[in-house]
């Protein structure tokens, strides 16, 4: 892949998920708690038929520790794989740049085993700033990372995980996360649809259950 093409598709998708998380229109909510939120709505690209997931939870974590359990780079993604029960393992392929890697994500079936392992090679983009860490991802063709029989290799359009700190509480943070994946396969929509956001709360609540096991969590 070119660099400087690489670069530029990375600086878009940054973009994207940056216009997502000021996306105030056009929401649904798909399930919801007292500290949980995942909405969806259509997704914007043409010809994908599947929705734009938004999921989101406050916690009693500086963004910088909590980033820590997200970051699917640093050490392969162990600690993200210690807690997030989706993933099976990260594979760094490439690294483009200093904040920019191409990375195979593997699956653990889901849907009680009704959607089998899945493989995304995508483009991740880290990005930090005073307020915020991220995550910025697209996927990629990548020829050096053929498919592989024992997984259905899925496409992911813009999608990451945003960490923002609490306007007037530095010590808290809220972690925004965007998913839109097309898992391929012949699977129904109405699967499909339920399953995602279904996924997303076990993720926040995952995430808050390692952070409170980790004494990370204020009181």
């Amino acid at each position: 892949m070119d660099t400087e093409k690489t670069k530029e598709l990375s600086a878009h998708i940054a973009e994207t998920l940056d216009g997502y998380l000021n996306d105030n229109e056009g929401w649904t909510v798909a399930k919801k708690t007292k500290e949980i939120t995942v909405e969806y709505k259509h997704s914007s690209f043409e010809g994908f038929t599947g929705h734009l997931y938004r999921g989101q939870m406050e916690y009693k974590c500086p963004k910088e520790v909590v980033y820590k359990y997200l970051d699917p780079i640093a050490d392969g993604g162990s600690l993200r794989r210690k807690w997030d029960k989706d993933i099976r393992e990260f594979k760094i392929l490439k690294q483009v740049d200093r904040n920019l890697w191409i990375i195979q994500t593997m699956t653990n079936s889901a849907a009680l085993g009704m959607i089998s392992p899945r493989d995304f090679v995508d483009l991740v983009l880290h990005m930090t700033t005073d307020d915020c860490l991220s995550t910025n991802a697209v996927s990629v063709e990548y020829p050096d990372c053929p498919h592989q029989a024992k997984y259905v290799r899925g496409w992911n359009y813009p999608s990451g995980n945003v960490c923002l700190t609490v306007p007037g509480n530095p010590d808290h943070s809220r972690v925004v996360t965007f998913v839109q994946p097309d898992i391929k396969g012949m699977l129904p929509r109405s699967l499909v649809d339920s399953a995602i956001p279904t996924s997303m709360m076990g993720f926040f609540n995952n995430l808050k259950d390692i952070l409170k096991k980790d004494g990370c969590l204020k009181s």
